[in-house]
């Protein structure tokens, strides 16, 4: 019941003319969410987007997401292959670079690293950095208005850390004048 809803209402949407006929090839500001099935991952990001051809699009844009251990902080970067203008299916290989932290024990490194005055206690912990690269393939469609675009995609992460994790997401973005 709830697809009827969502189907009459993106069929509805469409036939108001000031939303639709939109081009996705507009330069545009993106915002996603982003997260996995089970929720063990999770995370944001901002990007600027734009086709260089009708048929290609590239984004590059900042990403911070999270697991159980690892925060992960960088810049993110995709070219795609879409078709379409209004309605846009898309398939495309992006990669994060940065960094990911996460706390390890710091018992017995001869620090004081909670700042307490004390050094080397039991259970005292520090942040660790480390530089963080992952390759992810995605695939998605967009709908695209004059006033806001939305995407569902999925994407596949590979990294050192983890892999073959299925993450999916919404985003929704602005064209820019």
């Amino acid at each position: 019941m709830s697809a009827i809803r969502s189907a009459t209402a993106l069929f509805v949407l469409m036939l108001f003319p000031v939303l639709s006929s939109a081009s996705p090839c507009k330069p545009q500001l993106e915002g996603a969410f982003w997260a996995e099935k089970d929720f063990r991952i999770v995370g944001v990001d901002a990007a600027y987007s734009m086709c260089p051809t009708w048929f290609s699009g590239v984004r590059v844009g900042a990403s911070y997401f999270a697991d159980e251990r690892f925060e992960y902080k960088g810049v993110t970067s995709s070219v795609r292959l879409q078709v379409g203008e209004t309605l846009s299916p898309f398939a495309g290989l992006g990669m994060l670079v940065g960094m990911n932290s996460h706390e390890v024990d710091a018992a017995a490194d001869g620090l004081d690293n909670n700042r307490n005055g004390q050094i080397d206690e039991s259970g005292e912990k520090s942040l660790k950095a480390e530089f963080s690269a992952v390759l992810y393939p995605e695939i998605g469609i967009a709908w695209y208005t004059r006033v806001i675009g939305i995407t569902l995609s999925a994407r596949r992460y590979y990294s050192s850390t983890f892999s073959g994790n299925i993450i999916y997401s919404i985003g929704f973005s602005t064209p820019l004048k």
